[in-house]
């Protein structure tokens, strides 16, 4: 918890400093809850959990910038299962600049300490866990550009997430490093301009994910590159929201076999449509290939589907559901997995700026290997809110 109270210190005074010159709010949440799967494996380990989370966002105005800044931890504690608890803490900054009347120059920067557990061994009457620390870091810069009616935009970005080593739960075992770190480098330029009451965009995106030689063959995890075009649209049709974006993009590596296809659709769609009696219909539905966070050694292409519903029931009593069909196709190894993700979240709006939620969620992973499947039902209840 020392992590939280020395964030809450932190946003605390930083709300406090040159408040005419500074917009900020702190956001909060706690709760608890159950899981049928804490783990989210095939071992189907249920246990309770209590969990916090506490935040600061804000501005300052400068002469002729404003600064953006974000402080945020978070911490779930289990109490039958230790090892498995999750901790986060990390500070987010962003410069947006003027330079003349037509180019806007935005900085951003983070860096997030994350630390979490997992299973490394479960057999009867044996289950050895392990706790590790990572580092997780962001940074890009960009340029935007008014001429002709429109924007240009180019922006360079790099991410990178440095893993520590496993302690494990079983006194003799050392430490060891079990997962391969990687820097993922991308480079997005594009256009956007009014078009038919709407806006068209061109868009061409270059991305390289890198990881150390010496980890390469440790852990099984191998660089690759992506490069994308594509053209977009957007337009307002009443209380209809509509945007789609197509292309293509290619992928390349070393280590990619001479049977995988090179070039694959690019698809990003997204609507909102604003219902009778205070309902909100979301949709979205998207296909990329993944080179960060995946489970495959060098890459995944993933397709999405997702559908929500907001509908305030009361002044102050609101119900969202949510569903979403990930689909993953390996693209190092001949395997592919299926996930369905279903939320439906209760809340009731309290005084000050708090809110109560009460929320059932289900997770069904199937995978090429059956033996791997699992699934997940939770349960939680939070209370949450902003000043």
């Amino acid at each position: 918890m020392r992590s939280l109270q020395g964030l809450a210190c932190a946003a605390f005074l930083l709300a406090q400093h040159n408040q005419a010159n500074a917009d900020s709010t702190i956001d909060y949440s706690i709760g608890s809850g159950w899981s049928s799967n804490i783990f989210k494996d095939p071992t189907t380990l249920s246990t309770v959990f209590g969990e916090a989370k506490v935040g600061l966002r804000g501005s300052l105005a400068l002469e002729d910038a404003q600064l953006a800044y974000g402080l945020a931890a978070s911490v779930q504690r289990v109490a039958k299962y230790p090892f498995a608890s999750q901790s986060t803490a990390g500070v987010e900054l962003g410069l947006t600049r003027d330079i003349g009347e037509a180019i806007k120059l935005t900085i951003k920067g983070g860096i997030e300490h994350r630390r979490s557990g997992d299973i490394f061994l479960a057999l009867p009457g044996l289950l050895i866990g392990y706790r590790k620390a990572d580092i997780a870091a962001a940074g890009s810069i960009g340029v935007t550009v008014k001429h002709n009616g429109g924007n240009s935009h180019i922006t360079a970005s790099l991410s990178s997430l440095d893993r520590g080593r496993a302690h494990f739960t079983l006194a003799g075992l050392r430490p060891t490093q079990l997962e391969a770190g990687n820097r993922l480098y991308d480079l997005t330029a594009g256009h956007i301009r009014p078009l038919f009451g709407g806006e068209v965009g061109a868009m061409l995106q270059y991305r390289t994910n890198h990881i150390d030689r010496s980890e390469q063959k440790t852990f099984g995890r191998f660089p690759a590159e992506t490069l994308r075009g594509s053209l977009a649209y957007g337009r307002v049709f009443g209380n209809l929201t509509l945007l789609a974006e197509a292309g293509v993009v290619g992928v390349a590596s070393a280590n990619l076999g001479k049977s995988v296809q090179r070039l694959r659709p690019f698809l990003k769609g997204e609507a909102g449509w604003q219902l009778p009696r205070e309902a909100v219909l979301k949709a979205k539905v998207g296909r990329d290939i993944q080179l960060a966070d995946i489970d495959d050694a060098l890459g995944e292409d993933v397709r999405t589907i997702g559908l929500s519903l907001e509908k305030a029931l009361t002044e102050k009593l609101k119900l969202t559901l949510a569903y979403e069909h990930a689909y993953s196709d390996w693209l190092y190894y001949d395997y592919r997995t299926r996930t369905k993700t279903a939320t439906a979240t209760l809340s009731y709006t309290l005084a000050k700026d708090a809110t109560l939620a009460l929320e059932y969620s289900r997770l069904v992973r199937r995978e090429s290997d059956e033996a791997a499947d699992f699934k997940v039902d939770g349960l939680a209840a939070r209370i949450m809110g902003s000043f």
